[in-house]
């Protein structure tokens, strides 16, 4: 590395070969961390509305009210909750105000409103009970509840689709606001009303029925396991979905995101292998008289070979280590203060979310020590088949 033995510093190129190799993989720990932690992020939020598995009618029709059945999976020792909904959409008109806006109705339990932990979320008010005039609450969205400025007390009506085609207005349904909830994530929080499950199912199902059960597994197991254990008993009249299978799109943009950054960052490394090379055809011309006498005195082709290999594996393994050391240190200034500062969109509050995975960590250093490898095969190549004979008249 220093080129010289009376030589007391580095060289410069070797220097730089490492610095090219430790600011690749510092950024790559950094950006897969900040990655990893925006969909784990994106995962609880999804998971804290959705739950993270869901059963669904594969025909369309509502999910029969069956007690014995809810029982049943609620006695698998896989399951920790089932908790029976009913969704829809519909328009949602505040009168006092003339303001309307489309919405998801989700009817929930008060129960399982708590088992889900949304009233953690709530920026203000509480579950939406029935109220002292009789009229139902609604938990509105943070971002829809500003559409509707937040008129606590303001009787909203719900226009479900079917009550565009009767002339009755059968189904439309009346609540008062009394909380706004904020999930963390635009898309949910535009458009999501709680609404208490009676109430929901009068407008949207009023046959009887649901429209599925949220299903959250019991800690110490794994989403996986659950799914297993559940498509065991459940007929195939039903369908068990985890959330990324319910939000394909979603979980898919969150793959190629993490997929896209890597690929481009390695890039990073990729470069820094090009002076790799050239570092080590520079020392294989300084030091092909020393090759040559290598070679006069009984080394093979193997053992030059292995020489500028170990070169390129101490500039790859140097620069690899100082690059974790640098981008765990750089995931923690993030984490620890305010250093980036994004919009109030995903609801970050403190911190930018961070999520270190060890597993990528190192797989970045191994990926960055094989490229030094790898560029270094070249020019090692070459001189193991330097010629004694030209090294020693130079």
């Amino acid at each position: 590395m220093r080129r010289h033995p009376q030589r007391k510093r580095l060289a410069f190129a070797s220097v730089v070969s490492t610095a090219g190799v430790t600011l690749g993989v510092a950024a790559l720990v950094i950006v897969m961390s900040i990655l990893a932690g925006l969909a784990d992020f994106i995962g609880r939020s999804v998971k804290a509305v959705d739950a993270p598995i869901a059963i669904l009618s594969a025909n369309l029709h509502p999910l029969p009210d069956d007690s014995s059945f809810i029982h049943s999976l609620q006695s698998l020792p896989q399951v920790r909750s089932v908790s029976p909904f009913v969704e829809g959409e519909a328009v949602a008109r505040m009168p006092s105000r003339d303001i309307e806006a489309g919405c998801l109705i989700r009817g929930v339990t008060e129960s399982d409103f708590l088992a889900a932990r949304l009233d953690t979320m709530l920026i203000w008010g509480s579950f939406p009970g029935v109220q002292e005039n009789d009229l139902p609450g609604a938990v509105l969205g943070v971002y829809l509840s500003e559409d509707f400025m937040h008129s606590t007390g303001d009787t909203i009506l719900f226009f479900p689709p079917s009550a565009f085609f009767s002339s009755g207005r059968s189904g439309v349904g009346r609540a008062v606001l009394t909380g706004s909830i904020e999930t963390g994530l635009p898309v949910n929080d535009r458009k999501i009303v709680y609404l208490p499950l009676e109430t929901a199912s009068r407008m949207f199902l009023p046959g009887g029925g649901y429209t599925g059960l949220f299903i959250r597994p019991e800690e110490g197991f794994t989403q996986e396991q659950t799914v297993s254990a559940l498509e065991e008993v459940v007929p195939d009249s039903m369908s068990v979905l985890t959330w990324q299978q319910r939000n394909p799109a979603l979980y898919a943009s969150l793959k190629l995101e993490s997929m896209g950054a890597f690929a481009a960052i390695l890039l990073i490394t990729l470069v820094a292998s090009f002076n790799i090379t050239g570092t080590i055809a520079r020392s294989v011309v300084e030091r092909r008289r020393d090759i040559a006498v290598l070679k006069a005195m009984g080394a093979n082709r193997q053992l030059i070979l292995r020489v500028f290999l170990w070169e390129g594996l101490l500039v790859g393994l140097t620069g690899a280590l100082s690059g974790i050391l640098l981008g765990l240190a750089g995931c923690w200034l993030i984490a620890s203060t305010n250093i980036i500062h994004l919009p109030d969109v995903y609801s970050f509050h403190d911190s930018f979310p961070m999520k270190i995975s060890f597993l990528e960590v190192f797989t970045s250093g191994g990926v960055a020590v094989l490229i030094s490898i790898l560029a270094a095969l070249v020019p090692a190549a070459r001189a193991s088949v330097l010629e004694p004979t030209k090294g020693l008249r130079q």
